[in-house]
Formats: structure tokens, C-alpha cells, sequence
């Protein structure tokens, strides 16, 4: 059998790897500016950890978890997603003794999906997470910080901001009963998943993908109906705090989230250049979501986004640091050979070395890799102490001492 990847994962590399660390160093950049907190969890939690906050009839818990027993026949899950480690974390290290606290991770996550364009079995996902605060500030500071990452990332593609509120938790149970009910009557027209959750979790059916649920949905009521006064004017808040910071809006209120703990805010970044898949970043305000795992009763409000389909949207190649190879033409100069190695890495100046001692062999392995400079030793480099460089590109190539050949490979 031939040895590949477990379907749904990917290799990153070349190209790919460039692009994940762009992105990975302009979400580092804006969590400074921010004053955010980096934090690093476990990749597996135990299973109890997830049940709750995520919804026990929800699609992950019920279909995506990647969920098995330890020795101790403990429960262990790879975490689907990263806000309640990040959560436990803060529990479990007392970091909400000053609140607010402001904590962001980045990492991998693991959901037994239907592999498909963006979407993975094991994906890369950055996290920012306000904790302790109902100042509504805090959802438009969230807002602010992922437009800029991704006004940073992409200078000049169109990307549209979607909000919506899910109201307070009084307005969520009137809405989910009264959506069941419209959705019985209506359930002859809705697929099997939607037919599935109209009692358990009927509000994902407002974020179907199915034509024929979404030509349903169309009609049904409209959780801004349902609005308390409070849930209203937080609504209103942050719908004005936008408006003000000028960033552009668009209300969508059967926008949703896929996982139970949500409330108030929730939006979107969504780019119609990737298909069904076309979420970048979404989140929003979860109040109840740490008492639920254990600690003080304390609001929350925070995002997540997907740094694979971030990259799916970066047409340009990532420039890289020009490639520099040292080509030596016999074992006998292979001493003189490392110690230029040895003086440019000093200097900061990367350097590939082959090994082939062989002159047509090594410069062409170099063009095949697209360097940009071969750095020649022979036997009159060895006698002159020299060096000859040849611009690959130019088809160019002198022969110079060592201080001059770091000045322009420096350049």
C-alpha cells in the first residue's frame, strides 16, 4: 500500500508553508497592538469538556469529534474547536482574578468532516477571546481586530462583515420554540438533517446549505421579533459603534453559529470567492459559557477564524528571501568550502550546500530550485582565497574577496 496522507489532512510546504506564516505573523503583529495574551493548550481535552458547551445534539458532538478512551478509560477528545480550552486554560491557571482578561491561541483542530474545498479533518485555527466584560466596546474591539488582520492580508479584496444578535437567553428560548414550530409544519419540504434538528437544535437549520431548507427559512420568523428590550439596545449599540468607526455592515438575522454556547452578537467575514465554504471568521458573544465550564459567572465575547481558508484567498506568492547555494567542485576544497559556510551563517546569510562536488550537477540542481546566486569554490578560489559568485539570473558571475561577497548578498 502506498504510504499518504490520512484523507482530510494536508501537508503544508513551499508555498504553502510561506503563506501560513504570513499569515500566522500579521495575526502575531495585530494580537500586540491589541494587547492580547498568547496561550497554548493541549490538543486533547477530556470529552466532558466539550459535551456541554457545545451542545449535546449538535453536529460536532454528535458526528465530529474525534473522541477516544485513555488506558484509565478516561474520555479524551482532540479539540474541535478552541474556545473552551482556552477557557479551561484561563480557569485552571487562575487568569480571571483581573478581568478584563484578553487571551488569543492559534493551533490545530480536529473535526471527522466531509472533506471538501476549505474544509478539513485537521485545520489550523487562531482564537481571540475577550473574558469579564458586558460592555458591547469589547464586541466592536473584536470586530475592529479581525478587520485589520484581514484588511492586512488581502489589500484589495472585497470581504463582507455579516452581524446579527441571537437576543438573551429568554429571547433564544421563545425564538427556538416558536422556529420548531413553524419548521413542523413546514417539514415536508426540509432535508433529513433539518428534519433531525427542528426539537433538538432547530436554529442550525436557519444555516443550511439545502436549497429547498433555505427556500423554507425564508418564511419563517425572524428571532428580531422576538428581541428584549435589553437585547434590542445592545443590539443597537453595536450596530452604531460600527457605524461610527466606519466599517461596513450587513444584518442578516438568520445569520447563526454552530454551536450552542452563543448569544448577543454573532458575525461573520465572509468572502463569495470560496463557494458554500465561504466563512473566514466568525464569532461572538457567549455569556455563561465559563460558569458552564466550571468558573465564575463572568460574560465572554471572542472569534475564530480559519487560517487554510485564508490561504485559499492568497493569489500572490509569498516573497521569499532569495536562495544562495554553494557549489563546490571537488571533496578536495571541501574545508574551504564549510568555512564560507560557516563565516556567511555568522552573518545571517542562509546558505544551501548540496554535497555533489560536481560543478554541472550542483549548478543545476540550483536553477531547479530557482536560487538566485551560486557561490563557486575551485581550485583558484582555494589558491586566491576568493570567492566566485554567479547571478543565476543574469547568467552573470565574478569573482570577489569575502568582505564584498557578504556586502552584496546582504543587499
Amino acid at each position: 500500500m502506498k504510504i499518504q496522507s490520512v484523507r482530510g489532512t494536508h501537508d503544508l510546504y513551499a508555498q504553502q508553508l510561506e503563506k501560513f506564516k504570513f499569515i500566522i505573523e500579521i495575526v502575531n503583529t495585530y494580537a500586540h497592538i491589541y494587547d492580547f495574551n498568547e496561550i497554548i493548550t493541549p490538543i486533547f481535552e477530556f470529552t466532558e469538556l466539550f459535551l456541554k458547551p457545545l451542545g449535546e445534539h449538535s453536529d460536532v458532538v454528535l458526528k465530529e469529534m474525534y473522541t477516544f478512551d485513555d488506558r484509565n478509560d478516561s474520555s479524551l477528545t482532540l479539540r474541535p474547536e478552541y474556545t473552551t480550552p482556552i477557557i479551561r486554560a484561563a480557569i485552571s491557571n487562575n487568569l480571571l482574578e483581573r478581568l478584563p482578561t484578553k487571551l488569543y491561541g492559534i493551533g490545530p483542530m480536529f473535526r471527522r468532516e466531509r472533506p471538501q474545498k476549505g474544509r478539513f479533518r485537521q485545520f489550523n485555527q487562531i482564537n481571540f477571546e475577550i473574558l469579564g466584560t458586558n460592555d458591547m466596546a469589547a464586541d466592536v474591539e473584536l470586530i475592529l481586530l479581525a478587520d485589520d488582520i484581514l484588511k492586512k492580508i488581502f489589500l484589495n479584496k472585497k470581504i463582507k462583515l455579516v452581524i446579527n444578535s441571537l437576543g438573551d437567553k429568554d429571547t433564544l428560548k421563545k425564538f427556538k420554540h416558536y422556529l420548531s414550530v413553524y419548521f413542523k409544519k413546514n417539514k415536508s419540504k426540509l432535508s433529513i438533517d433539518s428534519l433531525n434538528r427542528i426539537e433538538s437544535n432547530p436554529l442550525r437549520i436557519l444555516d443550511s446549505k439545502n436549497k429547498n431548507d433555505n427556500d423554507v427559512s425564508q418564511e419563517a420568523p425572524k428571532i428580531s421579533d422576538f428581541y428584549s428590550e435589553e437585547a434590542k439596545n445592545k443590539f443597537d449599540d453595536i450596530k452604531n459603534l460600527l457605524t461610527n468607526r466606519s466599517v461596513e455592515f450587513e444584518v442578516n438575522h438568520s445569520l447563526v453559529r454552530g454551536l450552542d454556547y452563543y448569544c448577543h452578537t454573532v458575525f461573520e467575514f465572509k468572502s463569495n470567492e470560496l463557494g458554500s465554504q465561504d466563512t473566514l471568521i466568525g464569532g461572538g458573544r457567549y455569556d455563561g459559557l465559563t460558569k458552564t465550564l466550571g468558573g465564575p459567572d463572568i460574560p465572554g465575547v471572542g472569534w475564530a477564524g480559519g487560517v487554510e481558508r485564508i490561504m485559499m484567498l492568497i493569489e500572490k506568492d509569498i516573497k521569499v528571501q532569495q536562495k544562495i547555494h554553494l557549489v563546490v567542485m571537488k571533496e578536495d576544497f571541501r574545508s574551504y568550502g564549510l568555512d564560507i559556510l560557516n563565516k556567511l551563517r555568522k552573518n545571517n546569510i542562509p546558505v544551501f550546500f548540496d554535497y555533489k562536488y560536481n560543478l554541472k550537477k550542483s549548478l543545476s540542481f540550483a536553477n531547479n530550485v530557482n536560487a538566485r546566486y551560486a557561490i563557486i569554490i575551485g581550485e583558484e578560489e582555494v589558491k586566491k582565497h576568493s570567492y566566485t559568485i554567479k547571478d543565476l539570473k543574469k547568467n552573470t558571475q565574478k569573482t570577489i574577496l569575502l568582505d564584498p561577497l557578504i556586502s552584496l548578498l546582504k543587499l
